[in-house]
């Protein structure tokens, strides 16, 4: 009988270990990821600017303000494979931004009636920016978003991995990635 008590507490002192054990493994992949607010500053660094984000995880792509967009042609490239734009940065500069485009991209924005999203088809280009300290790459498209709140979100694929969301603060990256930014 007394053997079977003690086994007994054996076996639940090695599951607790073992569910311990799995909480610490969890708990180290958060601490991979870097804590951001639901808004934030991104630096766009082959620009030298900052723009104001807005995480947005309803959404799963990224997208730019952009207006007075121009194709630009560039020697051994096809027509139309490059961008012009100007956007609007932190301080509300409007700033120039230049690049290739990736694809044509279709976009189903929101409506009232869910069965007839409305679609729109916009260019989509690379920007690698800095947020909280992480650099990378993302994939935006570009849309005048002059009627928004914000001129630029971020979907859940450009946050995916590196990021967890803090839906109560703003501001959170600090200034990781200020180094060669000036005046913001």
């Amino acid at each position: 009988m007394l053997f079977r008590q003690y086994s007994f507490l054996v076996v639940s002192i090695l599951l607790f270990c073992g569910s311990a054990s799995a909480l610490t493994a969890n708990s180290n992949d958060n601490n991979k990821k870097v804590t951001i607010g639901w808004l934030e500053k991104a630096y766009l660094l082959d620009y030298n600017f900052a723009v104001r984000v807005k995480m947005d995880t309803g959404a799963k792509t990224s997208s730019i303000h952009a207006t007075d967009m121009e194709y630009v042609s560039v020697d051994g490239k096809p027509p139309r494979s490059r961008i012009r734009f100007k956007t609007v940065d932190t301080l509300g500069n409007t700033r120039t931004i230049e690049a290739d485009i990736i694809r044509d991209v279709i976009i189903k924005k929101s409506t009232l009636d869910s069965e007839n999203p409305i679609k729109e088809t916009r260019l989509e280009i690379e920007l690698e920016i800095c947020l909280a300290g992480v650099k990378k790459k993302i994939q935006v498209n570009l849309a005048n978003r002059e009627g928004m709140n914000y001129r630029m979100i971020l979907g859940r694929t450009a946050l995916e991995g590196d990021f967890i969301i803090d839906a109560g603060r703003t501001f959170v990256g600090g200034k990781k990635c200020r180094k060669s930014i000036d005046k913001e």
